[in-house]
């Protein structure tokens, strides 16, 4: 399994510092031009809540399997990642994604950019949107954080259970 980002919907206030932090972390400048600013995850806000959007990582990522040109291949540590000279700009990746957290990037005379979370996997401290989130609205998932979750999903379903035993066996014998 490879590590993903997970955003808490109830947590994020909408105010775009992941997005921003993204973009800085891959350009290498604060300084923003507006043809530079891609970031790697957006921000999508409904009247009553903002959503981070990213790559999810995928153990059998739908987006490269659509890729006709490989430009999309499943990395080291199973992370999802982009060959910018192999993209012919079909879009499918685009479509294939099922959380549409992949965006193409074309201008003319260039080849076309994929824009989607590689983790930050050039900086040493790891994802920039993790670190700047205000409301900590953004973990990174582990392996080890998974099995965690589940164990816990778990604990509490059992404890439903023997807390609503009883009745359930008196509510069918009775029935």
């Amino acid at each position: 399994m490879s590590q993903f980002i997970v955003a808490q919907p109830e947590k994020c206030i909408g105010c775009h510092t992941c997005e921003v932090a993204c973009a800085v972390a891959h350009t290498g400048t604060p300084l923003l031009a507006a043809q530079r600013y891609f970031p790697r995850l957006k921000v999508i806000k409904s009247s009553q809540v903002s959503v981070p959007v990213m790559c999810h990582q995928c153990n059998n990522a739908p987006c490269v399997s659509a890729c006709p040109v490989a430009a999309l291949y499943k990395g080291e540590l199973g992370m999802i990642a982009t060959r910018r000279h192999s993209c012919i700009d079909c879009k499918s990746c685009v479509i294939a994604c099922p959380f549409g957290a992949i965006e193409i990037v074309s201008k003319p005379e260039e080849k076309p950019l994929i824009v989607k979370c590689d983790l930050c996997a050039d900086q040493s401290d790891g994802p920039a949107c993790i670190h700047v989130c205000p409301t900590g609205a953004l973990t990174l998932m582990t392996a080890a954080g998974l099995t965690q979750r589940q164990q816990q999903k778990q604990q509490r379903a059992a404890a439903e259970s023997q807390l609503n035993g009883p009745y359930l066996q008196e509510v069918e014998t009775h029935g």
